[in-house]
């Protein structure tokens, strides 16, 4: 009887070890289980962390990606309008340097030409004064010994001879003349009395055919034959 009692307890003993590491192993398994599930919740929101950074960083490149492109058209738009620059500055720069040699040369046959008129005025200029000159010394002779007075009337100048008409010494024979300096032409106004060869005489004395002086005695011999 005490042995089937001392048994039993040993049985119950057993069995209560069992069970306590049973439960000890049970609590060890929730424990597990419970620090799994924590380290998983952990795992899990890293992971979903990583992600979020993951899809901050992909939409980070993907922006840099367009903006990438988008710099890259912009570039070849710049690199298009400095092409189209370049050739347009080019264009230009050939067209200005052609006006350029244009007017370099227009220039060069204007300076040319202005020498060449400056000669010619020159020798005009020359012409003309040796021709004052003549007309002066011939004025001055006639005036000295065939009564001859030069004046200006109206813009012309008047010849006017005395002691032609030997019945009255004081009578005045006179004609105008005027000088147009552009023309480098005599242009006959008129005469008192009236003589024929009154034009033929200015054209001859324009072209040349008779000096000032010349002209001078023709018109005094006109005067004179009127006279007679």
């Amino acid at each position: 009887m005490e042995a089937h009692s001392i048994i039993s307890n040993e049985i119950s003993e057993e069995i209560q070890d069992m069970k306590n590491k049973l439960l000890e192993w049970t609590n060890g398994i929730n424990g597990m289980l419970e620090l799994g599930v924590e380290k998983l919740n952990d795992q899990v929101s890293r992971d979903i962390n990583m992600i979020k950074d993951s899809s901050i960083r992909i939409d980070g490149l993907e922006k840099r990606i367009k903006d990438t492109q988008e710099l890259s058209e912009i570039k070849k738009v710049v690199e298009i309008e400095e092409e189209e620059f370049k050739k347009c500055f080019n264009t230009n720069t050939i067209a200005l340097s052609e006006k350029l040699r244009r007017l370099e040369k227009q220039l060069q046959e204007d300076r040319q030409r202005f020498e060449q008129e400056k000669l010619v005025y020159e020798a005009d200029l020359k012409v003309a004064k040796q021709q004052s000159l003549e007309r002066e010394k011939s004025c001055k002779i006639y005036s000295e010994n065939l009564g001859l007075n030069i004046g200006k009337v109206n813009g012309n100048n008047r010849f006017t001879f005395t002691c032609i008409d030997e019945n009255f010494p004081e009578r005045e024979f006179f004609f105008d003349l005027f000088y147009n300096e552009k023309a480098q032409l005599y242009e006959g106004i008129g005469c008192n009395p009236q003589v024929s060869d009154f034009k033929s005489n200015v054209e001859l004395l324009n072209s040349k055919s008779i000096t000032f002086r010349q002209f001078i005695c023709k018109m005094r011999k006109s005067f004179k034959q009127l006279v007679k």
